[in-house]
């Protein structure tokens, strides 16, 4: 990934979207777990071990804490070790462990690099989870108000919501943003809420297959997908001895995660896995072909020394010395890179190999894979503003905007003056953070929902979250990532991010309330926002605001297309 300082030399943050902020037989529900507590209701903040909290799982018994009425299990393993012999090759199942294994904290994360600590608003707005690295990775969180079947409201199941953490495709963990824990929000809908770890970077995304030399290491580039299958299929096995309805699943993810999201509708291998989808921030309509990813292979390998007829010397090579060479082939690629070329900037990524994703998402062949899986896809207003790296950025002037921006696109004077038109309340850090989000983020997004809205199987809900934070006199505005501790409820747990006022706090509920009913019965509908209608035609932009007052309007299409046209890298 482009560093937070190359991402500020841009100007215009291209990679906004891409990036993420920062960087273990049922048994019947114990008496001393609840079965779910309407939301609102306040609870004891309490936290006890029960003895009695253990479910038999495909892998064996797991043992959780109670928090405030949730059962909560941590790290619990859905695959194998993917060190040594398991190094780039597709995930196996778990062995399975005798006894009860305790899951009482965070599991390891996948190795990946970072820029460790940072004393930007990003890092105060977002705070993290302390995490351990390690190979052995594949492992996830539940949250469910009850295990055990027959105790979910009204139908006796509860839906389950999978989160797909963000970081490109590079870094992050599921609990690397602290306010994606789910214990709020399985409170608050009386839903199970799993979240997943996976393979990252090159170990989850080296494309071997595109050397074509060793048919066991044909899947190495879309490894970290197919762990992403692995967990779903461990969610269909397991999930109702958690007390959730496998016929009932949501995937959501943010940035990276709804890259993610968005990939997992076009692979065969996930048909049938889930049944809604909500991409955050992270929509993408083409993926990589092997023009990316087989210079990056062949330089991993020149790195290290290893012949492509060798494969196998690279499951027995130290780590370090494997991330290193991933490290150093990715830089040489980005060197590549020319001015406003934003997808060269992405490095380690699945590929479109034409057997595990055989076509682009939402093109004509791949959204038919998901043509019936009702689709939630939005953005924030602002994005990667700039404000969000430094506060000094909020005394940007015109002409700063003018010349951030005046690599990346053709005659940008008239359209700043487009723009200034269309804002005129926007100061030059927000509209230089929104014209940003609508070259990719917005434009893509509003494109999968079209998508979707075309295939006509389905409903596609698009959305914008204006919603400004009150922190720092509300510089970081409608920031990436500002709406996840709104849709998790977790205000609570990170309240650096928008505070507990009464103001944050409705707004929580409102976006919270419209992901549960979502996840629910597929409308995201519910009395606070209103009635939110989905795309009509493939032409339609209808889009649910959210912000202090929930609205639906028309998305101003034509400035979107006016942007792109103008950008130097399409």
């Amino acid at each position: 990934m482009p560093s937070r300082r190359d991402a500020l030399s841009a100007g215009l943050l291209l990679s906004g979207g891409l990036a993420l902020a920062p960087s273990a037989g049922a048994a019947a529900a114990p008496s001393g777990v609840r079965t779910g507590t309407p939301a609102g209701q306040d609870t004891a903040s309490t936290l006890t071990t029960p003895a009695g909290l253990v479910v038999e799982t495909t892998g064996g018994r797991v043992r959780g804490y109670e928090s405030r009425g949730i059962a909560t299990f941590k790290g619990i393993p859905y695959g194998a070790d993917t060190g040594g012999e398991g190094r780039f090759l597709p995930p196996r199942k778990v062995d399975p462990w005798p006894g009860t294994r305790l899951c009482l904290v965070p599991g390891a994360i996948c190795p990946q690099a970072g820029e460790g600590p940072s004393a930007s608003p990003m890092a105060f707005l977002n705070p993290g989870t302390p995490s351990v690295q390690s190979e052995d990775c594949l492992n996830l969180n539940v949250w469910t108000p009850g295990t055990g079947l027959g105790t979910g409201t009204g139908t006796g199941k509860r839906p389950v919501m999978v989160w797909i953490h963000g970081g490109n495709y590079s870094t992050g963990s599921s609990l690397a943003i602290r306010a994606t824990d789910g214990e709020a929000l399985a409170r608050r809908g009386d839903v199970v809420v799993v979240s997943v770890n996976h393979r990252l970077n090159a170990l989850g995304y080296l494309d071997l297959g595109a050397l074509g030399s060793d048919s066991d290491f044909a899947a190495s580039g879309n490894a970290g997908m197919l762990d992403l299958v692995l967990a779903l299929e461990w969610v269909r096995d397991n999930i109702a001895q958690f007390g959730g309805d496998a016929d009932n699943v949501t995937i959501f993810g943010q940035s990276g995660g709804g890259l993610k999201v968005t990939t997992l509708c076009a692979m065969p291998a996930a048909r049938g896995l889930f049944h809604k989808a909500i991409a955050q921030s992270g929509s993408i309509r083409q993926l990589f072909g092997r023009e990316m990813t087989e210079p990056l292979a062949l330089g991993l390998l020149s790195q290290l020394d290893v012949p492509a007829s060798d494969l196998r010397q690279l499951q027995s090579l130290p780590l370090a010395q494997v991330q290193a060479a991933a490290q150093a082939a990715q830089g040489q690629w980005f060197a590549k890179a020319k001015p406003g070329e934003i997808w060269h900037l992405v490095g380690w990524a699945p590929v479109r190999d034409g057997t595990i994703i055989p076509a682009d998402p939402y093109s004509v062949q791949g959204r038919a894979l998901s043509a019936d899986i009702p689709l939630m896809v939005g953005t924030v207003r602002h994005e990667f503003c700039l404000t969000m790296f430094t506060l000094e950025a909020e005394k940007r002037s015109w002409a700063d905007l003018r010349e951030g921006i005046g690599a990346a696109f053709r005659d940008p004077d008239p359209l700043i003056a487009a723009y200034r038109a269309a804002h005129p309340e926007e100061k030059p850090v927000g509209l230089q953070a929104m014209m940003s989000a609508d070259s990719f983020n917005r434009h893509n997004a509003l494109e999968q929902a079209r998508g979707q809205t075309a295939a006509g199987r389905a409903p596609a809900f698009l959305y914008r979250f204006d919603w400004i934070t009150p922190q720092f006199d509300g510089a970081p505005r409608a920031y990436h990532c500002s709406e996840l501790p709104l849709v998790f409820d977790s205000l609570d747990i990170v309240p650096e991010a928008a505070g507990t006022g009464p103001r944050a706090k409705a707004m929580a509920a409102n976006a919270a309330d419209a992901w549960i009913a979502f996840a629910r019965t597929g409308n995201p509908s519910h009395a606070g926002i209103g009635t939110w209608t989905p795309l009509s035609s493939p032409q339609d932009a209808a889009t649910m605001v959210f912000d202090d007052t929930c609205r639906m309007e028309r998305q101003n299409t034509d400035l979107i297309a006016r942007m792109r046209d103008h950008a130097l890298w399409l």
